[in-house]
């Protein structure tokens, strides 16, 4: 299997993986238009539409598979755009604007796909998030709905954007957690054999919820402070800094704050 990291001004934004079943050569996850290079594939496999991982799914000209409810987006992304600006602003501008599939096939929950690619739904993160699993070789391609794995620092921290959903993300890890699993691999950023990981982050997530639970009233910044300092994955992650803190664990914590102010008003 190929691991394809894609750069944002240096940075890596996403790891792309790349594989063959039946002499077919299949991607995970292409990243975003803008970051696209060369990747000879037959097929795309998205985890999700978000524009990280989905954006250049078109660009590639190749049968792409996302989940059923939503190849609308894959076939016309104009508005998935528009959405991603007003939720990422310039980050969403960075990441490029997806061109049209050419060809995109929606995969149900509990499809298999060539004959060796069971399709997991596990929404959390977003609705639309699927987990594929590679049966013969025990690979887990998680997507976003176990955290992000940074293997340079040896952390997990969340992936919980807005509008992020507690009980179906915490249902979803506990649905794959059932598998016969021998490596685990993350889109942020590579593989590991430490599937206990899926364990560690289900506590771990709970743990940052409590601790944000009384600042839902405060600023971003102060609340990524408090996650610091229970959590020394989040408090490696600030100290690293770049996109890893200003992206990715910034944006992970105004979703769960999203996600508390919502729970306490309803």
């Amino acid at each position: 299997m190929e691991r394809v990291v894609r750069f944002l001004g240096g940075e890596p934004i996403v790891a792309t993986y790349v594989f063959e079943v039946g002499g077919m050569r299949i991607a995970v996850d292409p990243g975003p238009a803008s970051t696209l290079g060369s990747l000879e594939v037959d097929a795309v496999l998205c985890t999700h539409i978000h524009l990280d991982h989905c954006g250049s799914a078109g660009h590639l000209g190749k049968p792409a598979y996302v989940h059923e409810r939503y190849v609308r987006h894959l076939v016309d992304p104009a508005r998935l755009y528009e959405a991603s600006l007003a939720t990422l602003g310039v980050y969403a501008e960075v990441f490029g604007r997806p061109l049209p599939a050419r060809e995109a096939v929606g995969v149900p929950d509990g499809a298999r796909l060539f004959d060796a690619v069971d399709v997991f739904h596990t929404p959390g993160h977003a609705p639309h998030h699927v987990m594929y699993y590679y049966r013969d070789e025990k690979v887990l391609f998680v997507g976003d709905g176990a955290g992000v794995y940074i293997p340079e620092l040896d952390v997990v921290i969340p992936t919980t954007p807005p509008p992020f959903r507690l009980q179906q993300y915490l249902e979803s890890l506990s649905r794959v957690r059932g598998l016969d699993v021998d490596l685990l691999c993350f889109p942020h950023f590579a593989c590991t054999r430490r599937v206990e990981i899926l364990d560690v982050h289900r506590e771990q997530i709970v743990g940052w919820v409590e601790a944000l639970r009384d600042l839902v009233g405060g600023s971003v910044d102060d609340a990524v402070r408090a996650v610091a300092k229970v959590d020394e994955n989040a408090a490696k992650v600030l100290q690293t800094g770049g996109l890893y803190a200003d992206f990715f664990l910034r944006y992970s914590v105004a979703g769960l704050l999203d996600y508390l102010r919502s729970a306490s008003s309803s």
